[in-house]
Order: C-alpha cells, then sequence, then structure tokens
C-alpha cells in the first residue's frame, strides 16, 4: 500500500466533551447573564458609577426645565439639545482625528518638539 493514502473520514462524529464546548451557557434560572469578574469587574463598575452620574445631571437638567416651563415643557426639546450636543462633540473629536492622523501635521509637531529642546 502507498504511504500517505487513506480513505477520507468525512462523516467523522464529534465527541459529547467537544460539542458541549462550543454551546455557549444558557441559564435557565436567575440572572441572565454573568456578573464580569478580575478587571473586567472594575471596568464595569467605573461604566456603572459614570452612567448613573450622566442620568442623575440630565435628569436634574429635565426636571430643572420642567419647573421652569410650567405647563409648556416638551421632551422633544431636551431631545433636540442632547442630539446637538452629541453632534458637537462629535465633530469636534473628528476635527482632532483629522488633523492628528495626517502625515504632514505629525511631522510639524516633532519638528517644533525638536526646536523646543534645542
Amino acid at each position: 500500500m502507498a504511504q500517505g493514502l487513506k480513505k477520507p473520514s468525512g462523516n467523522k462524529k464529534k465527541s459529547a466533551a467537544s460539542a458541549k464546548k462550543q454551546q455557549s451557557k444558557q441559564l435557565s434560572k436567575g440572572r441572565k447573564n454573568f456578573k464580569p469578574k478580575g478587571r473586567k469587574a472594575t471596568v464595569a463598575k467605573d461604566d456603572i458609577v459614570a452612567t448613573k452620574a450622566i442620568n442623575k445631571k440630565n435628569e436634574v437638567a429635565a426636571s430643572a426645565k420642567a419647573l421652569g416651563a410650567g405647563n409648556t415643557f416638551f421632551l422633544q426639546e431636551l431631545k433636540e439639545v442632547g442630539t446637538k450636543e452629541i453632534q458637537k462633540k462629535k465633530r469636534n473629536q473628528m476635527r482632532v482625528e483629522k488633523k492628528s492622523h495626517t502625515l504632514c501635521s505629525r511631522l510639524k509637531d516633532q519638528l517644533r518638539k525638536m526646536e523646543k529642546d534645542t
């Protein structure tokens, strides 16, 4: 028999252990997701704290506007202000990124740094 010639085994069954590993863990009772552990836990806590702070600030702004407006307060106004603020932040971020990623601007910055050092 020639070496290296084998019959292809196309109908090979997987073991139960490897099939079980491929399935994602699903919870049947209790929490529907897993709590983060280790470094991810601290990052998750930071995210939660930041989210709560933002929500509190937004709630204070909304309630102050509602009290000041009397009965003519609409959430649409607050939504428009929020979308404008987000667009402004995105524009500023894109402006900074575009400027810093061009070769010319990076070289100019390096030249300025070299001039300051001498």
